[in-house]
């Protein structure tokens, strides 16, 4: 089993310090194999960091409406029934990114705060102004504020899939993204930017390996990389190659119409010699 000390030891060669605002993406797995479990999981974390962000993902706030946009991989007025069952976004309304047991106790220090989106929200502590105007069009906003604080990104147990940074290196990069509508207290409403399909960003690993920290406790890897690097090479990468990070399954739609687009851009934008 996972000790407190062992987490701080770790938490001590990854670099991360009580001025570096962090957000951490928890793999839900991980409380089994710590001693005490989440509380001493994020006991051991707080203790080191003093700001510290957790997504709150909600995805059962989704509803499909009757028609929208082509090239936006979804079915339109099939999910009737399913509608019924979507959530109204509230800030009491668990997270589903599997880490509500880090969440609960990220909730129980004074001056922790939810932002808004209804969709991607996200819990913070000591981390107001990032977290504030959280818009249904700017999934990204807290990712971006956060960044400009010369904010950190911590893998526990996660893998790259898990990175929501890496989303908004594509979105920054210029690649389609979708669109999306939730339940909200005011109504139906539509979110824009919905992230494409994440199986791909473990090839990002390859051109950060001089850049992340990593540590490996009971074969589980706990990494750190400065926001601004990740986010940077990555939109680097997708410049240079627009077709990079995306998942090898070439029956994604998510994917696929990554490639159309990227495809049709290329196309409209040739000129003959």
């Amino acid at each position: 089993m996972i000790s407190y000390h062992d987490i701080i030891s770790a938490l001590k060669s990854m670099g991360l310090t009580r001025d570096t605002p962090t957000i951490a993406h928890i793999d839900p797995s991980l409380r089994e194999k710590i001693k005490g479990g989440s509380a001493t999981l994020m006991g051991a974390i707080l203790s080191k960091v003093d700001n510290i962000m957790l997504p709150a993902f909600t995805y059962s706030t989704m509803v499909t409406p009757e028609d929208g946009p082509e090239n936006n991989d979804m079915e339109y007025g099939k999910n009737s029934m399913e509608n019924l069952d979507a959530s109204i976004f509230s800030h009491t309304l668990p997270s589903e990114a599997g880490n509500q047991a880090e969440i609960a106790v990220l909730k129980s220090f004074p001056g922790s705060y939810r932002s808004s989106h209804p969709i991607f929200s996200f819990y913070g502590l000591g981390l107001d102004s990032v977290l504030l105007d959280h818009a249904p069009q700017n999934p990204y906003l807290p990712i971006r504020k956060l960044m400009g604080m010369g904010g950190w990104i911590g893998l526990f147990g996660a893998g790259a899939d898990q990175n929501f940074s890496i989303h908004y290196a594509e979105f920054l990069a210029g690649r389609k993204q979708f669109l999306r509508w939730a339940l909200s207290p005011d109504g139906i409403i539509e979110c824009q930017n919905f992230p494409g399909c994440p199986n791909g960003f473990h090839k990002l690993s390859y051109y950060l390996q001089d850049e992340v920290r990593e540590v490996e406790l009971e074969n589980i890897k706990f990494s750190a990389v400065k926001m601004s690097v990740l986010v940077n090479s990555a939109v680097a990468l997708l410049k240079e190659d627009p077709f990079a990070l995306l998942c090898n399954d070439l029956q994604c739609t998510r994917c696929n119409l990554v490639r159309d687009a990227i495809k049709n851009q290329i196309i409209s934008s040739w000129k003959p010699e």
